[in-house]
């Protein structure tokens, strides 16, 4: 039986990484691989998983006191400003540091008393190494990307938000992109969301025989066409779904979006999603030239999503740098067209019948492609549902994730036999 040690983000019907980090758990116990996984309750929710025997929830002790004191005794109004300042230094100089070596010692007692053939991070880059256990990092998005397109867009965010926010960024990553440098090392082969994303990590330095490419699996019973459809309903809505950053590019939509209407107003525009650091950002929503052709939430039920995506003509996602979009995969299992640029990796895992895509990241480009969209699902809405499901189950069955997964342990056990001085995931 295989025994992996495993530790990341999880957490049932939720959205993106952790979400699907629970489907792939949760299919490696149906095919009696044996995990044990090490976190905190804080910060993942496994209480599913634990009906199976050979799955085990090693809590590590939450050691955040100090930093929970300084909390309590400030006002509530300034949490956030001291999670991104003082907190944020707190966790880059010494906690995240300190969280990391009890995690490495855990499971390093636990591998001594019972040996583990793998260990298995999901959702980051493993900040340690394990004597004798090949690992295997699934991370959620390319290293640096983010920095990289704050960089990019820096007078865009210095005139929305000020320049507060982006000295935070500045001051964040300048912390953060060092560990993670130092943290690739660790790694045996890495696994990301689409060849886009393994051609910048081979850029950034790792060695392209060490990078492996899998989309996250999507709930297809969950994320399904429907049985009723609202035929013949004269008014199309563009669906924005996921946060609010700013390489998401809102900006871009929004200024498509109003070329847009100008052509046609059959059309309305529902985004969602939070504004986590940029505030400043709802400024494009609420300055809206067409106000009554927008409607805005920061949030739905997870259990609502599905319903969502379903009451939409077409999912948009304007972002640049995408290693893989959620949201376009679950419109694809539910029979909704996508909307997409040409740095978006899920492109990768579409269907050119269902996936319109632009090449610039223009307003011009983009409100193009919305219209060709609208044309295209006005002749043959029904051939692109069917089209857009069968795309999805091709491509993100949970059974054909762990199958290729199941593929790479094997590889990553296979190279662990080969001493670590003759082998090397990153090119010097």
């Amino acid at each position: 039986m295989l025994r992996v040690a495993c530790y990341g983000y999880v957490k049932k019907d939720s959205g993106s990484v952790s979400g699907a980090n629970f489907l792939i758990l949760e299919e490696l116990l149906k095919r009696e691989v044996q995990i044990d996984f090490f976190g905190n309750e804080n910060f993942n929710y496994l209480t599913e998983l634990q009906k199976y025997k050979i799955f085990r929830f090693i809590e590590l002790p939450n050691k955040s006191f100090f930093r929970r004191s300084i909390k309590q005794v400030l006002p509530k109004q300034v949490h956030k400003l001291f999670d991104r300042t003082l907190g944020g230094l707190i966790d880059n100089l010494y906690s995240i540091n300190r969280d990391n070596r009890i995690m490495q010692s855990a499971i390093g007692v636990e591998h001594i008393q019972k040996p583990y053939n793998l260990a298995l991070s999901l959702g980051l880059y493993s900040p340690f190494g394990i004597a004798d256990v090949p690992i295997i990092s699934w991370a959620q998005g390319t290293p640096n990307t983010e920095w990289l397109y704050i960089k990019k867009l820096r007078q865009q965010i210095v005139q929305y938000c000020g320049w507060l926010p982006y000295l935070q960024f500045k001051f964040f990553y300048m912390l953060k992109n060092p560990r993670l440098r130092a943290a690739l090392k660790h790694s045996d082969l890495y696994i990301c969301g689409s060849q886009w994303s393994r051609q910048k990590m081979i850029a950034y330095g790792l060695n392209g025989s060490a990078v492996k490419v899998l989309p996250y699996p999507i709930d297809l019973n969950r994320f399904n066409p429907g049985s009723e459809k609202l035929a013949g309903e004269s008014r199309k809505t563009f669906l924005w779904l996921g946060r609010i950053d700013p390489r998401k590019r809102l900006d871009l939509l929004m200024e498509a979006y109003a070329l847009l209407l100008k052509d046609r107003q059959d059309v309305h525009l529902k985004i969602i999603g939070s504004l986590r650091h940029t505030q400043g950002y709802k400024t494009l929503i609420d300055t809206f030239d067409f106000p009554e052709y927008v409607e805005y939430q920061p949030s739905v039920e997870q259990k609502n999503i599905p319903d969502l995506i379903r009451s939409c003509s077409v999912v948009i996602q304007t972002s640049e740098g995408e290693n893989f979009g959620s949201a376009i995969a679950e419109a694809l299992c539910c029979g909704i067209p996508v909307l997409l640029g040409s740095t978006n990796g899920t492109r990768e895992f579409t269907s050119p019948s269902c996936c319109f895509m632009f090449e610039h990241y223009t307003p011009e480009n983009i409100k193009e492609k919305m219209n060709k969209a609208l044309n295209t699902i006005e002749q043959s809405s029904v051939e692109i549902a069917m089209e857009a499901r069968k795309t999805a189950e091709k491509n993100f069955s949970t059974v054909k994730v762990v199958d290729d997964l199941e593929a790479i342990f094997k590889d990553a056990i296979s190279q662990a036999a080969i001493p670590k001085s003759m082998r090397s995931n990153l090119v010097e």
